[in-house]
């Protein structure tokens, strides 16, 4: 029988589940409601029933494992969810033990941004390359970090907190409670508060009449793309932002590339450039002679592709190389 991978995307609104053969394709793709009203052990069994129904649906196959990425603080080693912004009530949520109650499979628990960097380094824009990482950008700033071909979760699992980086030590507030994030600069609210800046200047832009609460990237993009000049400078400041934090990863790490996708990423070379030029302008010149900066392939699947690929590994970690702890 062919060998399925199902790999689990637990966002704040959606589940979503994809099953994969081991060589990355995606054969079927579901999604789930987040019921964050249903006790949280409830809700894994939930996803457990799903997760085995979807499964049998696909005839002359069998699913071998699972992975699980969800925003927020994890314990890779304990299968344990301690905590996150989009999971209130979700505290200290036995993951592993209780998905693996109902389905007696190999199950393994991470964080979504390490899935989506491993889902880009083994699938898509990343692939071949053995020190890299992959920022999304959207509502917040998540970071996977790859070294040596190896998912980097450093000492207790909380690696990659690339949107807490302080960019500017006087600058805005963040919502973490301190000053100067990137995520204060690159992520969803960063941008809108830097259109009103430049809106404040006096500059015509269909922006000036609409009530700015309500505006989205997505709307600030679609104006660059007919030639708005206040949407485009603000892809070019935010791309500024983006390039010095990266800057900085690049003189500490080396990287060889840094994999950008999440929502924002979709204004493509209008942020992508000026990301560029900064981190090449910024970092030190040596590591700037390799660094590159690409968008995202996988877009919304690299979280489930990691994910699997993580349970691929659980399975067979002889065959991977790479055995999770």
């Amino acid at each position: 029988m062919r060998e399925l991978y199902a790999g689990v995307d637990v966002g704040g609104q959606h589940i979503k589940i994809g099953l994969l053969t081991r060589e990355g394709e995606i054969v079927d793709e579901t999604s789930i409601d987040t019921d964050l009203e249903t006790p949280v052990l409830k809700s894994m069994g939930v996803l457990a029933e799903t997760l085995k129904q979807f499964a049998s649906r696909q005839k002359g196959c069998c699913l071998k494992g699972v992975g699980v990425g969800m925003a927020g603080q994890v314990n890779v080693s304990k299968g344990m969810y301690y905590s996150g912004p989009n999971f209130p009530g979700w505290v200290n949520v036995p993951v592993v033990q209780e998905l693996k109650k109902h389905l007696d499979l190999p199950v393994i628990l991470e964080n979504d941004a390490n899935v989506a960097a491993l889902g880009e380094h083994e699938y898509g824009a990343g692939k071949g390359i053995d020190n890299m990482i992959a920022v999304t950008l959207g509502t917040g700033v998540g970071c996977g970090i790859i070294l040596e071909g190896h998912l980097y979760r450093g000492s207790n699992d909380s690696a990659g907190e690339f949107g807490h980086n302080t960019i500017d030590y006087e600058g805005r507030m963040c919502v973490c409670g301190r000053k100067g994030c990137v995520e204060a600069y690159v992520g969803a609210r960063g941008i809108l508060r830097t259109l009103k800046e430049i809106l404040a200047d006096g500059q015509d832009s269909v922006f000036k009449t609409m009530d700015l609460s309500k505006i989205k990237p997505r709307q600030i993009n679609e104006a660059a793309n007919q030639g708005d000049k206040v949407a485009l400078e603000v892809f070019r400041k935010t791309g500024y932002f983006l390039g010095l934090a990266i800057a900085d990863i690049a003189n500490l790490l080396n990287v060889q590339r840094v994999v950008v996708g999440g929502g924002v990423a979709n204004a493509g070379e209008k942020l992508l450039g000026p990301t560029l030029e900064t981190a090449r302008k910024e970092c030190l010149s040596v590591p700037s002679q390799v660094l590159n900066i690409v968008p995202a392939k996988l877009g919304n699947t690299a979280g489930l592709a990691g994910a699997a690929y993580l349970a691929m590994e659980l399975v067979h970690p002889k065959e991977k190389g790479m055995m999770p702890r």
